[in-house]
């Protein structure tokens, strides 16, 4: 009985400590909010430098936002990125932006306040909408001082100049970047990301795989893990698919993630562990690849940028208890093939994949590499045709 009251009380303290910084961030934002007196108008046509606000994001985000920083780069903007430090690194080469501005959540925004240096922003872009971090980023938003400011859902706050209304709740996450574009007067092309692979990273691939190719093997990468447990494959179900790849003769599958994470894993016939450490290096193997499997993670955008054929598992997972994560930050491209989980939970974590029987990985799978069979048979016979015709031409 005491042990039950104990937790009770806890759970009860939690609540109420959660409840007491809700309420302190609600004032300090309203705090914040009065610092401006007046919302400025958009004039697109006199904007010449942008910042993204990508601060609390992960690469699966970045990559998917390098379709608007192309777009305002191309238009002649010069674009810049407040960005935490763990995602820094894929600013140096493989996207291209002007110029990083780095936001440590420790050091707050005094140690922001410092990197600005007299930078004069024209407009500020924030792609998210009101959340827990909304006094972070209006923060950041009130120390970068724009001349304009876009968000999304942010009527109530003047910090944001022009506020989008937005609920498209089963609509890809690029729509929001598409909003934007065309709020700025540019001209939108087709959804595409724009990411540069380094040098030395494209080396150590073709490298690593170039015996593979020679024998002709299709290059199959698994991305079994993601971010948490619900969206993890379990050690059984690895296992499983694992088996049933390694009797293809004609593949071999590279397990890709992070080395802590797959270093368990045993190596088996047609089946390796990614020894290539970097996230880069793992970008080129999916530009090498003939398929990908993986969970929901930033490798489901990569295979995007070069139109891989992939099974994805996506798990129902609902953002804010209303964006369906199965559609918003789904592949968006054809050459993908979504496999849900069948909880329906309806939970911010989603339903656990470790629930999700593996035999509906593996037929899709079998579907699959009998396509690549036939597809190699085919163009076997379609070479073979026009060597028989070159014969009989001389």
């Amino acid at each position: 009985m005491i042990k039950k009251l104990l937790v009770c009380a806890k759970f009860l303290n939690r609540q109420r400590n959660l409840l007491i910084k809700r309420i302190k961030s609600y004032i300090k934002l309203a705090l914040l909010n009065r610092k401006k007196k007046e919302r400025t108008a958009l004039n697109p046509e006199q904007y010449h430098f942008a910042v993204i606000l990508m601060n609390d994001q992960g690469i699966g985000d970045a990559i998917v936002t390098s379709y608007l920083i192309k777009s305002l780069r191309g238009n002649g903007l010069k674009v810049y990125v407040v960005v935490e430090k763990r995602i820094a690194f894929l600013f140096e080469k493989f996207i291209t932006v002007d110029g990083v501005l780095l936001y440590d959540k420790k050091k707050g925004i005094k140690q922001f306040r410092k990197q600005l240096n007299g930078l004069n922003i024209d407009v500020a872009i924030d792609l998210v909408d009101k959340g827990h971090n909304s006094l972070r980023r209006s923060q950041i938003i009130l120390a970068i001082n724009p001349v304009h400011s876009i968000g999304f859902n942010q009527e109530k706050n003047k910090l944001y100049d022009t506020s989008i209304f937005y609920n498209q709740y089963t609509s890809h996450i690029s729509i929001r970047s598409q909003k934007i574009l065309q709020l700025l007067n540019i001209e939108t092309d087709l959804i595409k990301y724009y990411v540069n692979i380094p040098i030395e990273a494209h080396n150590s691939v073709e490298a690593f795989i170039s015996s593979y190719l020679s024998l002709g093997k299709n290059i199959i990468i698994f991305n079994p893990y993601g971010s948490n447990v619900a969206r993890s494959f379990s050690d059984k179900q690895i296992e499983t698919i694992l088996s049933f790849l390694s009797q293809y003769n004609n593949c071999v599958t590279i397990i890709v993630g992070e080395p802590n994470k797959i270093k368990h894993i045993e190596p088996q016939k047609n089946i390796i562990i990614n020894p290539l450490t970097s996230f880069f290096e793992t970008v080129a193997l999916i530009k090498f690849a003939t398929l990908v499997i993986t969970v929901d993670t930033s490798i489901v955008h990569v295979s995007s940028i070069y139109d891989k054929k992939m099974l994805c598992i996506y798990n129902n997972r609902i953002i804010d208890n209303k964006f369906v994560n199965n559609f918003v930050w789904g592949p968006n491209y054809s050459n993908a093939l979504q496999i849900f989980t069948a909880d329906n939970l309806g939970t911010g974590l989603g339903d656990p994949i470790a629930n999700l029987d593996p035999s509906v990985v593996i037929e899709k799978l079998k579907e699959e590499l009998e396509k690549l069979e036939l597809n190699k048979a085919l163009n076997s016979r379609t070479d073979f045709e026009k060597f028989e015709t070159k014969i009989s031409a001389d």
